[in-house]
């Protein structure tokens, strides 16, 4: 055999053998693809080569879940192992022709199939609370104002770890749902609800109110200094507060309000008495006068502040030494002009049946009229109309000094007891309330005891 009849042989026999060789080649990659997915396969954009068909839908892989905590630990929750729910939601059925594989495993072939997910909400909380993940929380602690070396400063907020156990399981509900396989916990976590900046301009001003130079005048001018701001600071809350300087004017009102209060009186007798309340005196306004030293505390601007009175009686609301005094039991009335004697009478005052008796108490002249009508009530119900020369009104029911024709120049002694007793005024002789009305003002305190 030439040599070119043994080559000729040989390449028949390898060519029969490459032959045979693709055959079987084909033949295992149809038997392969009709059982395995081509190596270009997708499904739900996430590539499955070599996936056998038939179980392709019928078995989810879950991965396991990562959750990085704050302290850079690593935590594995494993869904299989919580039975957490994966479905494909429909039957999809592959369709894969291979006896033409040597094509389309070139070709790209892409299938979709939702999954449905759910958590076991019962394993997954016990997950959670029997983690370590949970394990030893140390509480968030909010920055606060704190006095130290007569200076506020601010003490800042502590983060702690302590995890919103209703956030984590949502934010690990999403992570499986969304097919999240890493968690890095961040706004999971409690944070305080106080921080540094935000008492930082509060700091200042309590800074700037230790440094306040205000003083608070009162009715006869004088001023009281604030040596101690922070009796007007709420120390829990470190601020100014509205409540602590009402109750500074409570006391301002206590010490100098004489509005409708008892007074000690020492009559011309030299005995002491007490008188009830009247409409002579001061009296603080409490929340205007509130109002006013927390607006001076708050911006900053003001060395004195004025108190603000609801009534303000001459002479600071005390009696002094200019006063008219009246005793219902003497059925004297006396007046005393800068503590000399101007008027000195017997008087007629209010029957004491309980209607008409005169009102006892530390009042004040506020009207002065000449010439004019007295009408009013009788206990039966009649009508009665009386003439007056001097009307001092000293109340606010009709009640005052005035002259009395119809006494007949009768004053003093038990007359008040009888019909001769008065609707509550006090009947004084013409001469007297004469000089009465001409050497007295306005806002002169009468006391009737």
């Amino acid at each position: 055999m030439t040599e070119e009849v043994k080559k000729k042989s040989i390449f028949k026999k390898l060519l029969i053998a490459i032959l045979f060789l693709l055959v079987l080649v084909y033949l295992a990659g149809i038997y392969v693809f009709s059982k395995y997915t081509y190596p270009n396969t997708y499904l739900n954009d996430n590539k499955v080569p070599f996936k056998q068909i038939d179980t392709l839908f019928s078995n989810i892989a879950l991965d396991k879940i990562k959750i990085y905590a704050k302290d850079n630990e690593e935590y594995i929750l494993d869904p299989t192992e919580l039975n957490f729910v994966a479905d494909y939601k429909e039957n999809t059925e592959i369709k894969q022709n291979s006896f033409i594989w040597p094509i389309e495993i070139f070709s790209k072939h892409e299938y979709i199939n939702p999954v449905e997910k759910a958590v076991n909400t019962e394993n997954l909380n016990s997950w959670i609370k029997d983690s370590d993940l949970t394990k030893n929380m140390k509480e968030p602690i909010n920055a606060e104002i704190i006095k130290e070396n007569n200076n506020y400063i601010i003490k800042e907020e502590e983060l702690g770890n302590t995890l919103d156990i209703e956030k984590l399981y949502s934010t690990i509900e999403s992570s499986y749902l969304n097919s999240i396989n890493e968690i890095t916990l961040k706004d999971e976590y409690v944070k305080p609800t106080v921080f540094k900046k935000d008492l930082e301009e509060r700091t200042e001003f309590l800074n700037k109110l230790l440094e306040r130079n205000l003083s608070i005048k009162i009715h006869d001018d004088s001023l009281i200094k604030l040596e101690d701001m922070e009796i007007f600071i709420n120390e829990n809350e470190a601020k100014l507060d509205y409540e602590k300087v009402k109750n500074y004017v409570i006391e301002l009102k206590n010490k100098y309000d004489n509005l409708n209060k008892e007074r000690k009186f020492t009559t011309y007798a030299g005995s002491e008495v007490t008188v009830p309340g009247g409409n002579y005196g001061i009296q603080i306004n409490l929340e205007k006068s509130t109002d006013a030293i927390f607006n001076a505390l708050s911006e900053g601007d003001s060395e004195v502040v004025d108190l603000v009175y609801t009534h303000k009686s001459p002479n600071n609301g005390e009696i002094g030494n200019t006063y008219v005094e009246i005793s219902i039991a003497d059925q004297r009335m006396i007046f005393y002009k800068d503590g000399n004697v101007i008027v000195d009478t017997p008087v007629v005052t209010g029957q004491p049946n309980g209607v008409y008796d005169t009102p006892k108490g530390v009042w004040n002249v506020w009207i002065k009229e000449r010439n004019r009508f007295l009408r009013g009530s009788n206990l039966d119900g009649s009508k009665y109309e009386s003439w007056v020369q001097y009307w001092l009104q000293i109340d606010y029911t009709g009640v005052g000094i005035h002259d009395a024709y119809w006494q007949n120049g009768n004053f003093g002694g038990q007359r008040y007891k009888t019909r001769a007793g008065s609707h509550g005024c006090i009947n004084t002789p013409l001469g007297e309330v004469s000089k009465l009305y001409d050497n007295i003002e306005k806002g002169t305190p009468v006391i009737i005891y």
